[in-house]
């Protein structure tokens, strides 16, 4: 990348910078206009939206509601909401996310709340609290500890780290939940469905049946939460349960989706915490149905490694479902939990076009679908879309956070290709016989491949998801090698250590290099214990370098492509090259891998790129014949 380049892709991102600040400016400057306009602040670890949409439909009772849109709960997404506030507006009701210590506090210095609800603490985020669930509490309490002494929390009480939290608070509490000592008590729930859910309640001395248009009896705590807002409000426990009667879930958020062959989608497919699975199976095992068919995509906040994670959910999932299907880069970790080879109940597929043509021809009418996944990661709802409309747009980890029918780039004509689809039979450039596995898959090169993973494109060039590939460059400088262009990207063969070397930069992105690495081995006959990655590291500081002969991932994506190409479990050794700047605060971390890095950051990654290249050669030099 040129120096022009990196100078305009540097004012563009401080353009941005400077536009989200003075955005957020701007709104504190226009929240104290706002004086006719409640403020309410929804937080916790699940069920904010789901909350705020149903508090939304509560309060509009009362005079003009809005909420914030989508989901969209950071800081310069509440500022672009108060901005756009009418004056007439009577309640304004903003969820609000953590994502590390300290990052809610400008949230609630802008917001500045006069209700304040906190619906359950999980393990979101987890690792950036330490690993405790009790400091996620701690942080998410600041929005109730920042009420005005006429405020009103309203409080989950059957969770143990909130009643904590507002027990040391002295505002006005509003408690719900089963607790016996709870304002609004909750006696019980069912969701059988095609049944919804129906709410017992009592409150005041009196009990009433709060029925709604949602299903699973977890959204019990979202559904208490709006009704406690509704109370704080002023309004009637009765007016708030006529406004939830006809209420409708949030995109993505146990939303039923009738299609015409008579085939029901239960679309979950969001986010998907393990740690919230347990409901969401209690919800399927007690549906009513012809069939139950559970798609699964990426899961997230787990302390158990992907390769014992997968496997340990797909045998409860089986439990529960006539049919399960794995989708994503973990899935054929998930054919672990197979009870033998013909076992058709469990399938999975690393593509998400193949699980469509699968899905296409298995399911018929009577047929109930789950799907649970990671929008971001996943993107399952095309799973839906395309049995109905053209999607040409299949590409998985895209980073975006979009739901694809709001996405114009579902239809675009070439995004579907990669690299893989271009593969050919033949010789290739570099002289290199293709299927260098026999008939039995016994490798026949003695060589080692060292993949240094980076993105195509001279866009790409100098940023720290590029490390990897740096380094293969580094060590191939002042050797006689040439780079040849072959189907899966760019490969040059040397000696290192005394030993044969390919070396090989994909011609895919990072998050999807798996393919590319295991059809390059197995054409070349490389053997899977010959292989070693080079890759960037955010955990690490910049100019440090470490060797890990196996383990998870640590949330890389290209080396979770890999795993799943490979089916090796992460018993590969990868040299990690450290990326985090000095500087680098807590933005967010796709972005700062696609960042360039500075001038004054040029010391340490030359630094990085000799240590890494240097631990090469010592691995090789010591790795076994």
């Amino acid at each position: 990348m040129d120096l022009k380049t990196r100078l305009h892709q540097a004012l563009a991102w401080r353009r941005q910078l400077w536009h989200e600040r003075t955005r957020v400016l701007r709104a504190r400057l226009r929240r104290p206009q706002l004086r006719r306009t409640s403020f309410v602040g929804i937080t916790g670890s699940v069920g904010k939206t789901t909350a705020k949409d149903l508090a939304v439909a509560v309060l509009q009772q009362r005079g003009p509601t809005r909420g914030n849109a989508l989901g969209l709960n950071y800081l310069g997404d509440m500022a672009g909401m108060l901005l756009a506030l009418p004056r007439d507006t009577r309640f304004a009701v903003l969820e609000v996310a953590t994502s590390g210590p300290g990052t809610i506090d400008a949230r609630v210095r802008l917001l500045r709340p006069r209700i304040a609800a906190m619906t359950v603490i999980g393990r979101d985020h987890i690792k950036r609290f330490g690993g405790s669930q009790e400091a996620i509490a701690e942080e998410k309490a600041k929005l109730i500890q920042a009420l005005p002494a006429d405020g009103v929390a309203v409080l989950n009480r059957d969770d143990p780290l909130i009643r904590a939290a507002g027990e040391r608070t002295s505002v006005q509490k509003l408690w719900f939940g089963t607790a016996e000592d709870a304002h609004l008590r909750l006696l019980c729930a069912r969701s059988d469905y095609p049944e919804p859910l129906i709410l017992q309640l009592a409150y005041e001395g009196r009990e009433y049946t709060c029925r709604t248009a949602l299903h699973g009896t977890h959204l019990a705590v979202p559904v208490l939460t709006a009704l406690g807002i509704g109370l704080a409000a002023g309004l009637s426990l009765g007016e708030a349960m006529a406004a939830l009667a006809g209420a409708r879930p949030a995109h993505g958020r146990m939303q039923v989706v009738p299609t015409p062959e008579g085939i029901t989608f239960l679309r979950d497919d969001y986010k998907a915490p393990h740690w919230t699975l347990p409901p969401t199976l209690a919800f399927l095992q007690g549906a009513r149905a012809r069939r139950k068919v559970a798609v699964v995509g990426t899961l997230s906040d787990s302390s158990l490694s992907a390769s014992k994670l997968y496997p340990k959910v797909a045998r409860r999932m089986r439990e529960v479902a006539d049919r399960v299907v794995f989708v994503g880069p973990h899935a054929l970790r998930a054919l672990k939990a197979r009870t033998h080879a013909d076992d058709r109940q469990l399938v999975g597929f690393t593509d998400l076009l193949d699980a469509h043509h699968y899905l296409r021809t298995e399911l018929s009418e009577g047929d109930l679908v789950l799907l649970k996944g990671t929008n971001r990661m996943d993107h399952l709802v095309r799973l839906i879309l395309a049995r109905h409309q053209p999607i040409t747009c299949w590409v998985q980890d895209c980073g975006r956070n979009t739901f694809c029918d709001r996405c114009p780039l579902r239809q675009r004509t070439d995004s579907r290709a990669t690299p893989m689809d271009r593969v050919s039979g033949g010789m290739d450039p570099a002289g290199l016989e293709p299927d260098g596995e026999g008939a039995g898959g016994a490798p026949t090169s003695p060589a080692w491949l060292l993949v240094g993973l980076g993105n195509p494109g001279a866009e790409h060039d100098g940023t720290p998801h590029n490390l990897g590939a740096d380094v293969l460059q580094r060590l191939a400088d002042g050797t006689p090698v040439e780079w040849h262009p072959v189907p899966e990207g760019r490969i040059a063969r040397t000696r290192i250590a005394k030993r044969e070397v390919i070396l090989f930069r994909p011609g895919s992105a990072v998050n999807r290099s798996g393919a590319m690495v295991e059809a390059l081995r197995r054409r070349l006959g490389v053997d899977g214990r010959r292989v070693m990655v080079i890759h960037d590291d955010m955990d690490l500081p910049l100019a440090e370098v470490r060797l890990k002969p196996s383990g998870s991932d640590g949330g890389h994506k290209g080396l979770r492509s890999l795993f799943a190409a490979l089916g090796n479990d992460g018993f590969m050794p990868r040299i990690r090259v450290g990326a985090r700047r000095p500087d680098q605060g807590d933005g967010d971390a796709r972005e700062q891998v696609l960042r360039p890095f500075s001038t004054g950051d040029r010391a340490g990654v030359e630094a990085a790129l000799e240590r890494a290249a240097a631990l090469v050669q010592r691995t090789l030099h010591e790795a076994p014949d």
